[in-house]
């Protein structure tokens, strides 16, 4: 029987991966799903979100003032004064004049839990190490009622710009600006602050919508391993700024081990006495509804072992309620 000559060619041929197929491949091994889930869970849209500032004046008239707007708020129970809006996008928000005057913010469901985790109180010294372009820093100062001895601060100065601006634009009085990297932090404010949240640098895979137009473009495993590198700096340097007894909120915008299960092991290797604890907000029964949409850390991955205490933290799962996230709520013993 005569061989066909082009067998060989064919069977020995490599196969060829995409960035998107690597991308994929990868989500679903970190979620433990199958890959159409995670095509799924990246092609969807997330619902707009908005928090009331209570900085701006009553809550009420606020919402009244959204709602004669045409808007429908739908409320968020876990979150105070927070408000889904379901048949409206961003860009839509961000035109109204009670927008650009500061009476509420836009803000992902999942931006706002790690500072429900951080519990911010009056009176306390508490510091947002990353702090640009500002979403979590006008979230502590609101649930304050601007009453915290806030310090935000950035490195970049193109971002304190930013996040100048919205000080500005959401009413916010009691806060120093600082411009310093944050892996220096700790070694300049030791056992200086009540309250520490370091929501970090990363890979944005959050951020990734895979039917916009190059979606990867910023995203690699390159870039997964070099914002490992830089978030073990900072976590370290966030824990030296903690007194006894203080708490350090971690939170990323990425599902990748790499970023976060690797941090904390990380800063647990190197101060024992570190402990993470439950964030009670995604047990209680008012997140009842997005209980599904949040699972624990994990203490396996591709041939890693990460510390036991990491299965406290969470991972959001990406869905049209909530972006990927990772939370972890950590205390520095008295």
């Amino acid at each position: 029987m005569k061989r066909n000559r082009y067998s060989s060619k064919k069977s020995n041929a490599k196969k060829f991966y995409t960035k998107e197929n690597i991308f994929i491949s990868r989500l679903a091994s970190i979620l433990n799903v199958s890959k159409k889930d995670v095509n799924r869970m990246f092609n969807e849209r997330v619902v707009s979100a908005i928090r009331l500032n209570p900085l701006a004046g009553p809550v009420e008239n606020i919402k009244s003032r959204v709602e004669s707007k045409g808007f429908t708020l739908e409320p968020v129970s876990w979150s105070k004064d927070t408000y889904i809006i379901r048949d409206n996008d961003k860009s839509e928000l961000s035109k109204i004049t009670e927008y650009k005057s500061g009476l509420f913010y836009i803000q992902s469901l999942s931006s706002m839990l790690p500072v429900i985790a951080l519990d911010p109180k009056p009176g306390e010294r508490i510091l947002d190490m990353c702090a640009a372009p500002g979403s979590k820093t006008s979230m502590i100062a609101a649930l304050t009622g601007d009453k915290a001895d806030l310090v935000a601060n950035d490195q970049d100065f193109r971002r304190i710009g930013k996040l100048r601006n919205i000080i500005y634009q959401f009413h916010i009085k009691n806060i120093k600006v600082t411009q310093t990297p944050g892996e220096s932090i700790g070694s300049r404010f030791s056992s200086h602050f009540d309250k520490v949240l370091l929501d970090a640098p990363c890979s944005g895979e959050g951020l990734i919508y895979l039917r916009s137009p190059r979606p990867l473009r910023f995203w690699s495993i390159k870039k997964v391993k070099a914002m490992s590198k830089l978030q073990k700096k900072l976590i370290e340097s966030a824990y030296l700024c903690l007194k006894p007894g203080g708490t350090l909120v971690y939170s990323t915008c990425t599902l990748e081990p790499d970023e976060n299960e690797a941090v904390l092991t990380h800063l647990i290797e190197r101060h024992t006495e570190a402990k993470i604890e439950e964030i009670s907000v995604v047990k209680g029964d008012s997140f009842e509804e997005y209980k599904q949409l949040v699972t624990p850390g994990i203490k396996h991955w591709s041939g890693n072992d990460y510390s036991e205490q990491v299965t406290k933290a969470v991972r959001v799962i990406p869905s049209s309620l909530m972006p990927a996230f990772f939370i972890a709520k950590i205390r520095k013993p008295e």
